[in-house]
């Protein structure tokens, strides 16, 4: 499934966690990470104060010791690992190394939180998910959650541990679903399954509802017998709201480890593409996501 992954670091403090995390693809046929530091021309002037040139050559040693010490712990867990160092603007850099490396997958991001405390992801994720060829792992390993009464820092260790699948039975959510036969070799034993439905419009209310939730009902029946002919353990829901808001409402409830969608959606408009659905599911998911391309 995913045999070769890169995986771009800015050496953030949960570089090392995620990489314990994807470690365990192995069990799913993965044999090499290709660590990757990208010295980024946007984010600095060549020439600063005085004309003084940045020393590339110290920044390439410094990132070199830093991918060094990662691709060990890769090793070290019976992974390879392959180290990768380029210069240029950031998200082409990477979507150039990921199509020269071949690779199945490409691990980014992790959240940050706004003013008001909410989880998103920053430009760079979502730019990376648009251009990508490949599925891109949205790894959001540092949430605070409330335990005992005292905020803490808590990591997703299990990846694929309980995995929610929201569908539409678009050509996209199909194929992610041939994705999933794969996730229980790497113990994914649960799965969440989710529907949405859209609140129709005004001008829609001649639709019969009954008629289309009753439709939602039998589908999701269909997809249940099919995951536990799979060897999941099942839960279906069909659910009416913004789907979005419910997804991600309903990935916090079942306590998933992970949502797997498409980077497309169908909603009560077809075509509804990246910047709709999925993409507010990555921005606001408390939870680690996997975008099938």
């Amino acid at each position: 499934m995913f045999k070769k992954i890169l995986y771009p670091t800015r050496f953030e403090e949960f570089s090392l966690p995620i990489l314990g995390s994807i470690a365990c693809l192995q069990r799913a046929g993965l044999e090499e990470v290709v660590l990757l530091y990208v010295i980024d021309t946007d984010s600095f002037q060549t020439e600063v104060d005085g004309g003084v040139r940045l020393n590339l050559d110290l920044i390439r040693q410094g990132a070199m010791r830093k991918l060094d010490a990662l691709s060990e712990a890769l090793r070290s867990s019976g992974v390879g690992a392959k180290i990768a160092i380029s210069i240029g603007p950031l998200v082409p850099e990477i979507i150039k190394t990921a199509d020269k490396e071949d690779v199945d997958l490409i691990v980014a991001g992790r959240q940050k939180r706004d003013i008001l405390g909410e989880l998103f992801v920053g430009s760079t994720t979502d730019r990376i998910i648009r251009q990508a060829e490949v599925p891109v792992l949205v790894a959001k390993y540092h949430t605070l959650q409330e335990v005992e009464g005292k905020v803490q820092e808590v990591f997703c260790r299990d990846l694929f541990r309980k995995v929610l699948y929201p569908t539409d039975w678009s050509p996209f959510a199909e194929r992610v679903k041939t994705f999933l036969p794969a996730l229980r070799q790497v113990g994914a034993s649960e799965i969440v399954l989710v529907h949405v439905v859209e609140e129709l419009p005004s001008e829609a209310q001649y639709l019969n509802r009954e008629a289309l939730i009753k439709s939602v009902e039998e589908k999701m029946a269909a997809l249940e017998r099919e995951m536990q002919a799979q060897g999941f353990q099942v839960k279906s829901h069909a659910l009416i709201g913004k789907p979005y808001l419910e997804i991600n409402r309903l990935a916090t409830e079942e306590d998933v480890s992970l949502i797997v969608m498409g980077s497309h959606g169908m909603g009560f408009v077809e075509g509804m593409l990246w910047g709709s659905v999925s993409q507010r599911v990555v921005e606001y998911s408390e939870k680690p996501v996997l975008v099938v391309k």
